[in-house]
C-alpha cells in the first residue's frame, strides 16, 4: 500500500533515491537510504531534505540517527518490501525480521512510560527475543541502568 505523503515527495525529486522505512502505527521512519548498500539515513541527502521541504514534510530520522546502520544484524534485512513511486523514488519497507529490533529499541529509549502494544503485535518467538537480547548486548546499545526496564520488556513479550 502506498503512502500519500511519499507519493508528492516522489513527485518533487529530479534524482533517483531509495529510502528504507519503519512502518509504526503512528506514520512511518526513514531508517536507511540506499546506494550500492545499505547506509545511516542521518542526514538525508539533501535533495530528499529540499523536495520534503517543498511540501511541508517531515522525514523522521531520529532512530537511525541514533543506530548505526550498518551494526545492524544480518536478518534486519530480510522481507522487505519494495515500492515503487514515480520515476525518482524507490521505497523498501522494513518487514518483521527489521521492526522487532526498532520496536523493542524504541520501548527501551522511551523508557517506563513506553507504548508497548506494537511489541504485542509482532508475535515475537522466543528464538526473536534471544536474536534482540543479543544485538543490544554485543552493540552496548544501552547502558546497565536499562538491563532491568530491558528484562521487564523481553519477559512481558515472552
Amino acid at each position: 500500500m502506498k503512502i500519500l505523503e511519499l507519493s508528492r515527495l516522489a513527485e518533487k525529486l529530479d534524482a533517483f533515491f531509495h529510502l528504507v522505512i519503519w512502518e509504526r502505527k503512528d506514520g512511518f521512519e526513514v531508517v536507511a537510504t540506499v546506494a550500492k548498500e545499505f547506509q545511516d539515513a542521518f542526514p538525508l541527502p539533501m535533495e530528499v531534505q529540499a523536495a520534503a521541504a517543498e511540501i511541508d514534510m517531515f522525514l523522521d530520522t531520529t532512530t537511525a540517527a541514533k543506530l548505526q546502520i550498518e551494526d545492524m544484524p544480518a536478518d534486519f534485512w530480510e522481507e522487505l518490501d519494495e515500492i515503487t513511486y514515480g520515476k525518482y523514488l524507490k521505497v523498501s519497507r522494513l518487514g518483521q525480521p527489521g521492526r522487532k529490533y526498532l520496536e523493542i529499541f524504541r520501548a527501551v529509549n522511551a523508557g517506563q512510560d513506553s507504548d508497548r502494544l506494537s511489541l504485542n503485535d509482532l508475535g515475537l518467538s522466543e528464538a526473536d527475543l534471544l536474536k534482540v537480547a543479543r544485538w543490544l548486548r554485543e552493540q552496548s546499545i544501552f547502558d546497565r541502568r536499562s538491563g532491568d526496564l530491558i528484562m521487564e520488556i523481553l519477559t512481558q513479550l515472552r
